[in-house]
C-alpha cells in the first residue's frame, strides 16, 4: 500500500477511449482533457493522476504500420499532440506522478510490452499496475483508498488474464466485430449516421436508438411531403368552396358547407378517412412492436429488474465489496472492509454514493464516469419512442485531506453539445431535454463527501 503525505490530491480519470480508425473516434474533448491535466500541474504539492482504465480505445485500432503500435499511433496524431504534451508537463513538475490502471478497451497495453516501453519512452506514464491502493492520513487515523477500472465487474467485460491476447469477452467482439465495423459507414439514411453508434448509452439502447432514429425521420417525411401538401390542398379547397358560396350570397363561413364542390370534398373525406385507417394500424402495429421490444430486453436482462442498467449493477456490486461480500476483482487479497473510498469507472455514468457498514463505520463509493459524448434517451410527449439527445459527460474525481477529513469530490467540466435532431423530435422532447451549458463555461463541482 502506498503511503500518501497529508498535503497530497488524487485524481482519477477513466473512460475517454482515445483513438479509433477513422469514423470510429469517440474522443472529443482533448482540449478539456489537456485544461485538466494543466490544473492539476500547476498546483501546489504531490498530485497523483490515476488513469482509470480505458485511457486509449485499442479496440477501435484496427491494423497498425509495421514498426509502430496502437499507442504511439493514436499519441502522434495531430489532434492530441498538445493534450499529451500537456500530460509529460504535468509528470515534469516535482511530486506529480502518473499511474495507468487497465480497462477492457486498452487491455492490449498489458499483454503487448511495446506499447508500454512507447508510453514510458515518451514521459507519459511513471507506472502501470493494475489496481491503485494508497492511504493517507485524516482525522487521526489511515484512510484507505482503492481503485480499479471496474470491468470485472461486468461479466460481458470481463478480462481473465491480461497477460493473455486472446483471452477477449464478449464485449471486445461487441466493438471489434459490430461497432467497429459500421460505424465508417456513416449516415446510411436520412437521421441514421452510425458514426454515432458508439455514443449510445447505455449499449443496450441501441436498438431502440436505430428504431427511434427511422420512426421520427418516417414521421418528418410524412409531414414533409403528405400532410402539409394535403393541408395546403384542404385550406385552397376550403378557400374556393368560401368565395363561391359568397358569390351566390350565402355567408355560412369559411367551414360552412360542402356543397359548392361536392366531388372535391368527397375526395377529401376519402383521404380523411383512408388516412385514419392506415393511422390506427400504424398504432395497433407500433404498440405491438413496442411490447415486443421490451419483452425482449426483459428476457436479456438479468435479474429481477425489468430495465437492466449496467451502471445500477456494478454500484450494488461495490456495495456488496465494502459490506465483505465480494472481493475485489483485481486485487483478492485486500480485505474491502478496510477500503474507505472505492473509486471505478467503466460504466460511462459518474456517481457518488455512501454506504454505511453493519459497525457504524462509513465509506464512499464513486464512479469516475467519462470523457465522452453519450446519446442518452429522453422520454418524449404522447408516450412514443425515446428521443436521443446528445450531451457531454466529462467528469473526474478528486481525494484529498481538508481539515482533518478525507474529502471525496465529483468534478465536471460542462460543454454544449450539438443536438442532431429532427423538427418532430424537437417538439415532442420539448421542455425534457437536459439544459445544455453555455460555451466556455468553467468546471463544477457535482457532489462531495467528507470522511
Amino acid at each position: 500500500m502506498l503511503e500518501l503525505p497529508k498535503n497530497a490530491l488524487v485524481a482519477f480519470v477513466s473512460d475517454s477511449h482515445i483513438g479509433g480508425d477513422p469514423g470510429c473516434d469517440g474522443f472529443e474533448s482533448p482540449a478539456e482533457l489537456e485544461a485538466l491535466f494543466e490544473e492539476l500541474g500547476a498546483r501546489e504539492g504531490p498530485v497523483e493522476l490515476i488513469l482509470a482504465g480505458d485511457l486509449f480505445d485499442f479496440l477501435q485500432i484496427g491494423e497498425v504500420p509495421k514498426g509502430t503500435d496502437r499507442a504511439s499511433l493514436t499519441v502522434s496524431r495531430p489532434e492530441y499532440v498538445s493534450m499529451f504534451a500537456a500530460l509529460r508537463r504535468f509528470r515534469e513538475q516535482e511530486g506529480k506522478r502518473v499511474v495507468y490502471l487497465p480497462g477492457n478497451h486498452d487491455a492490449e497495453g498489458w499483454w503487448n510490452p511495446e506499447i508500454q516501453d512507447a508510453l514510458r519512452r515518451r514521459g507519459l506514464i511513471d507506472e502501470f499496475a493494475y489496481y491503485y491502493l494508497a492511504s493517507i492520513e485524516a482525522g487521526g487515523r489511515r484512510r484507505v483508498i482503492y481503485c480499479e477500472h471496474g470491468n470485472q465487474l461486468d461479466p460481458s467485460n470481463t478480462v481473465e488474464d491480461y497477460h493473455d491476447r486472446l483471452d477477449t469477452p464478449i464485449g471486445h467482439h461487441v466493438v471489434m466485430d459490430f461497432t467497429r465495423r459500421i460505424a465508417p459507414y456513416g449516415e446510411i439514411s436520412p437521421g441514421l449516421d452510425l458514426a454515432e453508434i458508439k455514443m449510445v448509452y447505455p449499449l443496450v439502447a441501441i436498438p431502440g436508438w436505430i428504431a427511434s432514429r427511422y420512426f421520427y425521420a418516417f414521421i418528418g417525411r410524412v409531414t414533409k411531403f403528405l400532410l402539409i401538401p394535403l393541408l395546403f390542398a384542404y385550406t385552397l379547397y376550403r378557400l374556393a368552396g368560401y368565395f363561391i358560396s359568397l358569390s351566390r350570397g350565402d355567408k355560412s363561413g369559411l367551414f360552412g358547407g360542402y356543397r359548392e364542390l361536392p366531388e372535391v370534398h368527397e375526395i377529401f373525406v376519402d383521404i380523411g378517412f383512408y388516412s385514419l385507417l392506415i393511422l390506427i394500424v400504424f398504432a395497433v402495429f407500433f404498440i405491438v412492436i413496442r411490447h415486443a421490444f421490451h419483452r425482449t430486453l426483459r428476457t436479456m436482462s438479468p435479474g429481477e429488474h425489468s430495465h437492466y442498467s449496467p451502471a445500477e449493477t456494478s454500484v450494488n456490486q461495490v456495495k456488496e465489496i465494502l459490506t465483505g461480500g465480494l472481493k475485489p476483482p483485481m486485487n483478492p487479497s485486500l480485505d474491502p472492509t478496510t477500503v474507505d473510498v472505492f473509486v471505478s469507472g467503466h460504466t460511462h455514468l459518474p456517481s457518488l454514493s455512501e454506504l454505511e457498514r453493519q459497525d457504524g463505520s462509513r465509506c464512499t463509493l464513486v464512479n469516475s464516469g467519462c470523457w465522452l459524448r453519450q446519446l442518452q434517451p429522453v422520454s418524449p410527449h404522447l408516450k412514443g419512442l425515446p428521443v436521443f439527445v446528445s450531451k457531454f459527460v466529462l467528469t473526474h474525481v478528486r481525494i484529498f485531506v481538508d481539515d482533518d477529513a478525507l474529502r471525496v469530490e465529483l468534478w465536471e467540466q460542462p460543454k454544449p453539445a450539438h443536438q442532431s435532431l429532427t423538427r418532430i423530435e424537437r417538439l415532442l422532447s420539448s421542455g425534457r431535454r437536459p439544459p445544455q451549458p453555455t460555451p466556455n463555461s468553467k468546471p463544477r463541482m457535482l457532489a462531495s463527501t467528507t470522511l
